[in-house]
């Protein structure tokens, strides 16, 4: 795992002049196309910011014990600044391999989760102490483990190995069953929890009040940056908020409708490089 001191590689006698301090990008769906790889002109275009000085983060629903295999394949880390992870819950400085948590949901809450939701029929999911723990092992659950490097357990009752406060827990299925039980689970209005789509097989659970946007806004208050002279770019609905909370948000051309629609700038699909091509829309064309 690499780091390298921010303040030495983002000073402001190296950046440029550009409308644009900071640069936020999600992972699934948006840099990693197929939620493993990163297309050579988003890597380029993340190495061209580096040499501008312009800091660069991550806003992700992963865990971080999720992000750090896939940056350590990628050979990634010295292109970001931060890590948003947990869907907003927590935010990691690579510099000072810091890791700051907040809204956690309790043991009783998480139980009281699973209880309401269980007959639904979707498969629970829940990243706990490096393993992934799931009520129903499906062959989609198995290949998810693999890529993010847990062990997977069945425990038809997860309430049964919940032992701490988490930051979210997680319900997955295929496609059309996760269209059938969003609109139940998002017309909950427990004051305690939120739900998000966060893939087209997955809806994440965190406390209310959690988002990447909210996040993102803590962030840039912690390190003196305008919000407006962010950018940020998201492909679900779980990344709505971040859009909405950066200066300037842009969603690649395969994200969900409700994405692009707060989005300022829809790229070219994720597997072409959207994420370079937000880049060189807002601030390469315009060196």
């Amino acid at each position: 795992m690499m780091g390298t001191d921010a303040n030495t590689l983002y000073s402001e006698d190296s950046a440029i002049m550009s409308c644009f301090d900071f640069v936020v990008t999600d992972l699934d769906g948006t840099l990693f196309y197929d939620r493993e790889n990163i297309c050579d002109r988003d890597r380029d275009a993340l190495h061209r910011l580096k040499a501008q000085g312009i800091r660069c983060a991550i806003a992700t629903g992963r865990e971080l014990d999720a992000v750090v295999p896939a940056l350590d394949r990628l050979n990634l880390w010295d292109d970001f600044t931060h890590i948003i992870h947990s869907g907003g819950a927590g935010v990691y400085t690579i510099a000072t391999r810091e890791n700051q948590m907040t809204g956690m949901l309790s043991i009783q809450t998480l139980c009281e989760i699973f209880d309401r939701y269980v007959d639904l029929g979707l498969s629970f999911v829940l990243p706990m102490d490096g393993k992934l723990y799931v009520s129903r092992r499906t062959a989609l659950l198995e290949n998810e483990a693999r890529l993010l490097c847990y062990p997977l357990v069945e425990v038809p009752d997860l309430k049964t190995i919940i032992y701490k406060p988490m930051n979210k827990i997680v319900l997955n299925a295929p496609f059309e069953d996760i269209d059938r039980a969003l609109p139940i689970l998002t017309a909950d209005t427990d004051p305690r929890y939120q739900w998000h789509r966060s893939h087209d097989n997955y809806i994440d659970c965190y406390a209310r009040g959690i988002s990447k946007g909210t996040a993102l806004t803590a962030l840039c208050e912690t390190l003196g940056i305008d919000p407006a002279r962010t950018l940020a770019i998201g492909d679900n609905e779980n990344d709505i908020q971040l859009l909405d909370a950066a200066g300037t948000s842009a969603c690649p051309a395969d994200g969900t409708d409700t994405a692009k629609a707060h989005a300022d700038y829809v790229c070219c699909p994720a597997h072409e490089g959207a994420f370079a091509d937000m880049c060189e829309h807002y601030i390469f064309e315009r060196e």
